[in-house]
């Protein structure tokens, strides 16, 4: 019993700031990814922060954020909410939408004369900054962004997608209304959302060493696509009677533009069901949509879904392949470096 005439002095811990919370988890992600050793299953979820731009013009100062031609970590900073998101790794999903919009503008483009084809750009991982408004300050990478060249010679932004896998909607919807409020020269943005049911949950995570032998599991070097089961079109995904992943069920697409009378972000149709085909066909946009161009040098902009289908089944089971893979890594042994057990801190959150 402590005396009454005594001070207890108890210890307590000091809430990390925002700007130590990043940089630990950061600078961990970057340390496992260069010794190519340790799980990095934590930064599949993306890392949202609450940050002043004061804090942010550091950490991009001492972090060199964007100084480098490095992919990842992306950092996406909006000031009108004063969050910065982190993203360090991208799902496989990703690649099922980016390329098929991609592919859609490099194919429109290649008809055209070089007078006009030398006036459109696909760009990847490119940060964009210069917004405007209440989002001025405001950083962000986008999936895919297209390019127009104008009159002056001055290369524009137009285009938009981001797509969200670990993202939640409400992330997508604020980066609609970051692009088209805080953009004036971006006239269209589209998001597409992914959602997997039920939310992955390593399926051996509570096996004991001995049932966990039974299943017999190769190498992870030596896991194949081949030998995961495609359950349905777009999933679960079974290997080993476990579930991988589970059942996309949900993958919708949505198109947001600039309200003509109140000049805000606003969605302009419906939702598109990317599990439905006869939605599909709808999404098309005209040149003229982004470039001033002659009537002889319109042309639509299409998208070939057929080709989405076969690249999602591809990608469902890559990711199942990745998921096994990077269990097999961490059941391998106590081969982590600095803390295996890191996790963001609670004062942050994970999407």
């Amino acid at each position: 019993m402590v005396p009454l005439n005594k001070e207890l002095h108890v210890a307590v811990k000091e809430p990390k700031s925002p700007y130590n919370q990043v940089r630990e988890y950061v600078d961990c992600f970057e340390a496992r990814v260069n010794a190519k050793r340790g799980s990095l299953g934590v930064y599949k979820s993306n890392l949202s922060v609450k940050m002043s731009m004061r804090e942010w013009a550091k950490l991009r100062t001492d972090l060199h954020i964007f100084e480098t031609d490095q992919k990842y970590p992306r950092y996406s900073y909006n000031s009108s909410t004063s969050t910065l998101i982190v993203q360090c790794m991208p799902s496989s999903l990703h690649g099922s939408i980016v390329s098929i919009f991609s592919d859609g503008f490099v194919t429109t483009k290649a008809t055209l004369p070089a007078s006009v084809r030398t006036k459109i750009y696909t760009v990847g991982n490119q940060n964009i900054s210069g917004f405007k408004g209440q989002h001025e300050g405001s950083n962000k990478t986008p999936d895919l962004g297209v390019e127009f060249q104008d009159a002056a010679g001055d290369l524009d932004i137009k285009f938009v997608l981001e797509v969200g896998f670990s993202e939640t909607y409400e992330d997508l919807v604020q980066d609609a209304k970051m692009w088209l409020d805080g953009k004036p020269e971006v006239c269209v943005f589209v998001l597409v959302k992914f959602e997997e049911s039920p939310n992955y949950r390593c399926p051996v995570h509570d096996l004991d060493d001995e049932d966990f032998e039974r299943l017999e599991f190769p190498h992870e070097s030596e896991v194949r696509a081949l030998n995961f089961n495609l359950e349905g079109e777009y999933g679960p995904v079974i290997y080993k009677g476990l579930v991988w992943v589970g059942r996309i069920s949900a993958a919708y697409m949505e198109v947001w533009k600039r309200d003509p009378v109140t000049k805000l972000a606003t969605r302009n149709e419906d939702r598109i069901n990317l599990h439905t085909l006869a939605d599909l066909p709808q999404l098309k946009f005209q040149l003229s949509d982004f470039l001033d161009v002659a009537p002889e040098n319109e042309r639509t902009i299409s998208f070939d879904w057929d080709d989405y289908r076969s690249y999602m089944k591809q990608k469902i089971k890559q990711l199942a392949v990745l998921r096994c893979q990077e269990m097999l890594h961490d059941r391998a042994g106590p081969t982590d470096i600095r803390d295996r057990d890191y996790q963001p801190s609670s004062e942050g959150s994970s999407n």
